[in-house]
């Protein structure tokens, strides 16, 4: 037999327990976001999360013998690139909070207007107007390495060839592209993965986002990619 407390203390403890989880609700909400309606943030440097790491189609390798293969010269390479893209002003350089369904992003020297909405616990920046992007070579977007890669992904309506010259193909996309933030340890930043895609056709560059965990699923036999990740680093 249990012991059932009289209907008085229950309503009494009940009470008692409902205010302590508003109460922490409340702190937890307060923990969780530092952000402020209107703010303005400004880009002021880039630093790397973790090292350098290497995958295949079986996924991730991490042997120290054969990630050493790829680390003095992609390493060196990420750094260098991180590095020009943390002094490109053109590259989300300042992003204006509006409120919290709205904000204006200073990136390639233009401000735009962009939806924000929460998505998987990071501040996302949605174009309002879909327009045409450019470009990714072999492949259409939706199969490329650069898409495949990015947790969370553009919104895609419609691909096509962009140009052909000597068998060799460019496509672009129209659709509405997206800007990932996050908050660090209170501080506003931007993930980036900086990657080399070792394969018959070398192909390099770097993606404003979280990594996919099951990208590497999608390459092929024999490809490998080696990848960093790092984050732009904002300021009020």
């Amino acid at each position: 037999m249990g012991y059932q407390l009289p209907a008085m203390l229950t309503n009494r403890f009940f009470l008692l327990f409902l205010i302590l989880v508003v109460s922490l609700s409340c702190e937890d909400d307060e923990e969780g976001s530092s952000l402020t309606y209107p703010s303005v943030y400004h880009k002021s440097g880039i630093e790397p999360v973790g090292k350098l790491r290497v995958f295949a189609l079986t996924g991730e390798i991490t042997q120290n013998s054969i990630v050493s293969r790829y680390n003095q010269y992609d390493t060196s390479y990420f750094n260098s690139y991180a590095e020009y893209v943390g002094n490109n002003k053109g590259v989300m350089d300042t992003v204006y909070f509006l409120n919290g369904q709205s904000a204006v992003l200073n990136h390639e020297y233009k401000d735009l207007d962009y939806l924000l909405t929460l998505e998987k616990n990071s501040h996302v920046l949605t174009e309002k107007v879909a327009a045409g992007k450019c470009c990714t070579y072999g492949e259409v977007v939706t199969r490329s390495l650069l898409y495949k890669m990015a947790s969370i992904k553009p919104d895609i309506l419609s691909e096509y060839i962009n140009s052909s010259v000597g068998g060799n193909y460019y496509f672009a996309y129209t659709g509405r592209q997206k800007f990932i933030f996050k908050e660090s340890n209170r501080q506003l930043v931007a993930p980036l993965i900086f990657y080399n895609l070792h394969s018959m056709n070398f192909e390099s560059g770097y993606v404003n986002n979280f990594i996919d965990p099951e990208f590497y699923t999608t390459l092929e036999a024999g490809d490998t990619v080696a990848l960093m990740e790092y984050q732009i680093l904002y300021e009020k």
